[in-house]
């Protein structure tokens, strides 16, 4: 299970309506409950209806759903430069404010930053080119795990040439981004966990 998955199973969404700013109003948590949605104003009449169930929220005025992670985000504004929700933010604040860790989310965590770093061309120590690789081949492993029996006793070959392919990636040569990228891009389809 992963971070976001433990988050919307763990933290209830009326505990963060409780804690919002300003609170969010709600009558009860034992059944569904229409409530004002928090995010468009007022309503005459409710038009957010809150599902325990699901942990979710949805607005039929607004036409949006939210999940405990994407109400966060929205709730406290957090927002990239695309106009996206950061739900990267939402997702630590969450996990730290109810101590929820995974360690597959650690990576992916750093992976992320080394990718926007490599966006930007401001990776240039030997250290960061090695967690890079690292963590591609951590992912490209994930996905062999995932795979049932006979696809990865089928796939073995393509699996082992994977490996002796990546030994032939060098992290000191002025290709080593566009190699990096081409031998997981190539990985990913031989791997590929919905392959028959």
């Amino acid at each position: 299970m992963n971070l976001i998955d433990r988050i919307n199973e763990e933290v209830s969404i009326y505990d963060l309506f409780d804690i919002a700013d300003p609170p969010v109003k709600y009558l009860t948590r034992a059944k569904p409950c229409q409530i004002s949605c928090p995010f468009h104003g007022q309503d005459t009449h409710p038009s957010a209806r809150v599902y325990p169930d699901t942990n979710s929220l949805r607005c039929f005025y607004c036409s949006k759903s939210w999940n405990p992670v994407t109400f966060w985000a929205e709730d406290n504004n957090w927002y990239r430069d695309n106009d996206k929700l950061d739900l990267g933010r939402a997702i630590d604040d969450l996990a730290s404010r109810y101590d929820i860790t995974v360690n597959t989310f650690d990576w992916q965590k750093k992976f992320y930053a080394l990718q926007k770093k490599d966006t930007e061309r401001n990776i240039v120590s030997q250290e960061e080119r090695r967690d890079l690789r690292d963590y591609y081949t951590w992912e490209v492993s994930n996905k062999l795990s995932r795979m049932d029996k006979s696809n990865r006793l089928s796939a073995r070959n393509d699996v082992l040439a994977l490996w002796l392919d990546l030994e032939k990636v060098s992290l000191e040569s002025e290709t080593w981004e566009e190699d990096l990228k081409n031998w997981y891009g190539n990985a990913k389809i031989k791997v590929d966990v919905e392959k028959p």
